[in-house]
């Protein structure tokens, strides 16, 4: 490895659109530098389930060659994000006796304590790919961080545990290797994002994430410095863009391109209406729409959006104890004036969250649809438990040598 360390990529593989983003770490510093990026529309997936395995191929490969372009590095290895309904978690606790007679507390006994809290049942199409401490007790004394070296009889861990759909994991992996790329690990996107853009300080204070994407949105929790709450629903910003072609009889595209162009999540920000001229569904015939109408369709269904991540945040009990507030991140948190608008919407500080401490073309390292993909380069293993222990297959010489025939010929 050079001096400035080897470049890695990661991969946020969502149902809107595939994010492949190349970087460098210091081997000394553990500084994060980025040094490109691309993305590609992905009809492959929906709800972060992979529907149609050579879109998904086909996305993948466009972002990366992106990416790759702008880096001026070839990657070969993904790490890789993953998100959707088929993703749950689960707050559980595991518990051990320490019987030997000095009763000092190891670092076995730890990876002992942690496995214990880990058995819970699962079908057989799912597995558990995360695994995060939260706090451990010994001898009943709560918010003990590291209890190696103490002594004590008894040793309870709780954590935080995220358990994925197998035949979706194995699709992704499938998807990625026929693209010609190998799967170094699969990371749960809202760890990931999470442990980018919310700062130590928020996690200690409680703080609330919430990665707004194209066909799902993901809410977590933080608390005295630990994950205490996810959950993955399937809304997003699609829904908005549906809505506009459903209400202006137009194109999906089209629809987007105004949301781009000229939407915001309140009509209350518009210093002055317009016209707004667009093509209908046909692709033909002109038409017009007043700028307040647009806003109106979007602000009626960012309401929505909010209420129904609000009531979500209701069930989970920790509505009460973050007041670091709501971050917000993810590509629908691009829209201008949705951080008002979740202010009114929760009655609590917003504020748009960006990946710290990182390195790289403002462009980049500012733009919230990078953000997952950026917290997957940062993105470490607090123990080998927390990994995913999906077998990772990698694309065989034959089939890289066929991909290469593909592309010349």
């Amino acid at each position: 490895m050079s001096k400035n360390g080897q470049a890695v990529a990661g991969l946020d593989i969502g149902s809107a659109q595939t994010v492949v983003v190349i970087g460098r770490k210091n081997p000394v510093t553990g500084a994060l530098t980025i040094l490109g990026a691309g993305r590609s529309p992905c009809r492959g997936l929906k709800g972060g389930v992979v529907v149609n395995i050579p879109e998904s191929k086909l996305a993948v490969t466009k972002a990366a060659e992106e990416a790759e372009e702008m880096a001026k590095e070839t990657v070969q290895n993904l790490l890789v994000g993953i998100r959707g309904s088929h993703v749950e978690t689960y707050n559980h606790r595991g518990a051990i006796t320490i019987s030997r007679t000095d009763k000092e507390i190891t670092a076995e006994d730890v990876d002992h304590v942690i496995t214990n809290s880990k058995a819970i049942q699962l079908s057989s199409d799912r597995e558990i790919i995360h695994t995060v401490p939260q706090d451990f007790s010994v001898d009943k004394q709560a918010g003990v961080e590291d209890p190696v070296g103490m002594e004590g009889s008894h040793l309870s861990v709780d954590v935080h545990i995220a358990v994925a759909s197998s035949s979706h994991l194995s699709n992704i992996v499938k998807s990625i290797n026929q693209a010609g790329f190998s799967c170094d690990d699969i990371i749960y996107g809202t760890y990931a994002v999470g442990n980018c853009v919310v700062s130590d300080e928020e996690k200690e204070l409680g703080s609330a994430l919430i990665d707004l994407g194209g066909q799902t949105s993901n809410l977590a929790v933080f608390v005295d410095g630990s994950i205490r709450y996810t959950k993955e629903l399937p809304i997003g910003g699609e829904l908005i863009t549906k809505d506009i072609s459903y209400g202006l009889k137009t194109s999906f595209s089209v629809a987007q391109s105004l949301k781009e162009q000229y939407g915001c999540a309140n009509v209350n920000q518009l210093e002055t209406d317009e016209i707004l001229e667009f093509l209908a569904v046909d692709g033909r015939t002109k038409r017009e729409v007043n700028r307040k109408m647009l806003v109106e369709i979007i602000q009626s269904r960012v309401e929505e959006l909010f209420e129904l991540i609000s009531t979500e945040l209701q069930k989970s009990n920790y509505a009460e104890v973050i007041p670091g507030g709501l971050i917000l991140t993810g590509g629908c948190s691009k829209l201008p004036g949705i951080d008002k608008a979740a202010e009114e919407a929760f009655g609590m500080n917003v504020h748009l969250g960006s990946p710290i401490e990182v390195q790289g073309p403002p462009d980049i390292v500012t733009d919230p649809t990078y953000a997952t993909a950026i917290g997957l380069l940062k993105y470490h293993h607090v123990g080998e438990w927390s990994r995913s222990h999906k077998p990772l297959r990698s694309p065989s010489i034959v089939k890289k040598v066929k991909l290469w025939m593909d592309e010349v010929f």
